[in-house]
């Protein structure tokens, strides 16, 4: 049974069959694709060179006649001005007259410098004396084969005419613009014209229409009605006069012809063997152009023929990547695996972390429930009770921090700005840190800058969270009789009053390893995994806290070494408030040992202090109607209470005018509290339609606040609640009914 399982074994194939056949299948659909697409991109590109050709001859003709029109119309407006120049006119019908003959050579002289070949000359028909520029004029013999154009341009042209002539000396072409002066009879009294030298300017119009290489894309010709050459890259053809049909032979047939149907802005497009021709008018000269281009394998030279090409390219690359390189593409999908099982180990570390963190605290609540319960005394019970009560407190910490993490995973962690006293601040701060510091035996030293402005403008609970969670931590890592300290300084201020302030806090405690910074702000990792047991946490306060400094344009570092303490630096921006600050505050904070003071609670209830006011509890739990009545008891309030939002509104609508306050739960049957308060707000039974109305809810996003006050609410309480909050609120809203 071995040896046949062995022989098996050698005899398998290395490569699966369906391998092999993918393999074959994969090679015989390349070669498909490619025989099938090359021919129709052979027959395609064909059919678009052949017209991309003509639409491209068209183009450059259009192009080659608007160059020239534009330099020539210019030249024939300035011809004509001075052929109806009232001077000129008096000067050729008495030539012999020296002042008309010193004033028309100054205006004469004036429209050569507006040529800008600086060329004039004129002639008059009655001395026939022959003026060109400067030069001695002479006696034009009109009899001269040569002079064919003195006649023709007196007797036979209504406006202007032109003619040209070659020097093959100079191997200049010049092309003269003629025009008959007349009286005002309309008798001829002589000629006046300019010549341009378009040599120039044709073999600039002729070198433009060349390639990279130096080589023609197509040839172009100008001829005149007789089909005389008069302008080409060889200005022989133009001297000699050539025929443009003998010349272009076999392609040129019926160029002539062709020509003269063309109408203003036409263009004429014909196949001839070899290539194709376009034909089109210059009406201001009276001539044609012609453009030839010839079938070259260049023509696929394209953009198209290098798609084609990196298709193809694309197309092998797939094969082989799909054929030979599949393993490759896996070691990304199994890094990606590896960083998601990375991020699950992590999430699943951070459940049992705060599952922990949870508990801890939950199974003091409930221990410290059952020894008060037993205790004898009120001393055992009062401990028992502030045992409670700092479980309570750290478990709604955890809870935040949940919140927190949950609204920044979510983008949706925002900042609201207040006027608040940043002393004051500080010292709330400081108050709730105080004891852990005592406790701990530890010193404390609070610095800041008297510079810094005593009311700002800015988010002071997401500000003391930073603070808190980078004081909690130095007081948690650092030992029995450690230094903590905390210090403000303000590090730049611009014109408009944004304050940029600098906060560290430092300690000397266990320090922490340049590896471990690396990871300090992400999401759910602590510096180690031993710390949670050692010393506890969620390792969610240090990211929070760096994402509440970005959104207030600042940066979080640390600086740390172990055994050697470590220093927590952020960045944040604050506007200063124009209330006017109180110098002697700010002294008290200046630098140096801080004492923190044992603060007591200022907003303590003082017993019968809403005395003759009336409260409606809406409220659909039993124990948190217990708790609220409970905390208000001597306060002097009666409360009614409502299970749901329907309830409280008939209660206000029944009784108008009798209550003074509403505490008002969100999450309620029949009807919650945000329904309610809308109806409560547009009811026309109630004579006093702005009662306040205070929002009392688990419900703490911003989003959530948002939307209480939306709903006609005058503020936001949340649970649990804060029973200085609530007094605070009831002395803001029933003082001042």
């Amino acid at each position: 049974m071995h040896k046949n399982q062995s022989v098996k074994s050698v005899g398998q194939p290395k490569r699966p069959p369906l391998m092999r056949k993918f393999v074959a299948f994969s090679v015989a659909l390349f070669l498909i694709i490619l025989i099938a697409g090359g021919f129709a991109f052979i027959l395609s590109m064909r059919e678009i060179i052949r017209e991309n050709k003509g639409v491209e001859l068209s183009q450059l003709l259009e192009y080659k006649r608007l160059m020239l029109e534009s330099s020539v119309s210019g030249e024939i407006s300035i011809v004509l001005m001075m052929a109806d120049s009232p001077l000129v006119k008096q000067y050729f019908a008495d030539p012999a007259n020296p002042e008309l003959e010193r004033m028309a050579f100054e205006e004469i002289a004036a429209y050569r410098r507006a040529f800008s070949s600086d060329t004039i000359f004129w002639v008059n028909d009655t001395d026939r004396l022959f003026y060109f520029n400067d030069e001695v004029p002479y006696i034009l013999d009109a009899e001269n084969p040569d002079n064919y154009w003195y006649y023709m341009t007196l007797f036979e042209t209504d406006v202007y005419n032109f003619n040209i002539n070659y020097n093959p000396d100079l191997n200049v072409t010049n092309l003269w613009i003629n025009a008959p002066v007349f009286d005002n009879d309309q008798n001829p009294l002589g000629i006046v014209g300019t010549g341009i030298e378009l040599t120039v300017f044709l073999d600039m119009i002729f070198e433009e229409d060349t390639n990279g290489s130096g080589t023609t894309r197509s040839d172009i010709y100008l001829f005149n009605a007789m089909g005389e050459i008069t302008g080409a890259k060889d200005a022989g053809l133009v001297a000699d006069k050539v025929n443009i049909e003998d010349h272009l032979g076999e392609a040129g047939a019926g160029v002539i012809d062709r020509a003269h149907s063309l109408g203003h802005g036409e263009t004429y497009l014909f196949f001839v063997p070899g290539g194709r021709i376009a034909l089109l008018a210059v009406p201001l000269l009276e001539w044609y152009s012609v453009a030839i281009s010839s079938d070259s394998r260049e023509d696929y030279d394209n953009a198209m023929t290098v798609l084609f090409l990196v298709v193809l390219v694309i197309l092998a690359i797939v094969f082989i990547v799909f054929n030979f390189f599949i393993a490759g593409l896996l070691r990304p999908l199994h890094r990606s695996m590896k960083e998601a099982e990375n991020a699950n180990r992590a999430k699943s570390h951070f459940l049992s972390t705060m599952s922990h963190e949870m508990r801890t605290p939950i199974n003091a609540v409930i221990g410290m429930t059952t020894i008060g319960r037993r205790a004898d005394t009120a001393e055992r019970k009062d401990y028992a009770f502030d045992k409670i009560d700092s479980a309570s407190k750290h478990l709604l910490g955890v809870i935040n921090d949940v919140l927190d993490m949950t609204k920044i995973e979510a983008n949706k962690l925002e900042l609201s700005e207040i006027e608040y006293d940043f002393k004051q601040m500080i010292q709330k701060v400081l108050a709730i840190i105080n004891f852990r510091v005592e406790e701990n035996e530890q010193n404390f030293i609070l610095k800041i800058d008297p510079e810094v402005p005593e009311f700002v403008i800015g988010d002071d609970q997401h500000l003391a969270q930073v603070i808190m969670n980078l004081l909690s931590n130095a007081v948690k890592f650092t030992p029995k009789y450690g230094e903590i300290s905390l210090s403000v300084s303000l590090l730049e201020e611009t014109d408009d009053g944004v304050c940029k302030l600098c906060i560290t806090v430092s300690d000397t405690g266990i320090g922490i390893s340049g590896e471990q910074q690396k990871k300090l702000f992400d999401m759910f990792v602590q510096a180690e995994s031993g710390i949670s047991r050692e010393y506890g946490g969620t390792g969610l306060g240090l990211s929070i806290s760096k994402h509440i400094v970005e959104l207030m344009d600042g940066k979080i570092w640390v600086e740390s070494e172990l055994d050697k303490g470590t220093k927590f630096i952020f960045t944040a921006k604050v506007e200063r408030s124009r209330r006017r600050t109180d110098a002697e505050e700010i002294r008290d904070l200046i630098e140096g040992t801080y004492e923190i003071a044992d603060k007591k609670n200022e907003t303590g209830l003082i017993p019968g202090e809403f005395e003759g006011k009336r409260l409606l509890l809406a409220e659909d739990v039993d124990i948190n109607r217990e708790i609220v009545i409970a905390l208000l008891e001597g306060s002097g309030l009666v409360i009614d209470v409502a299970e749901n939002g329907q309830e409280a509104l008939d209660k206000l609508e029944s009784s108008p005018g009798v209550y003074d306050i509403v505490f008002m739960d969100i999450e309620m049957p029949k009807m919650d509290g945000l329904e309610a308060t809308r109806k409560i707000r547009s009811s026309p039974v109630l004579r006093d339609g702005n009662i306040p109305i205070i929002a009392m809810t688990a419900n703490v996003f911003q989003s959530d606040v948002d939307a209480c006050i939306a709903a006609g609410m005058n503020c936001h309480m949340g649970k649990p609640l804060d029973i200085t909050e609530v007094i605070g609120n009831l002395r803001k809203y029933l003082n001042s009914r």
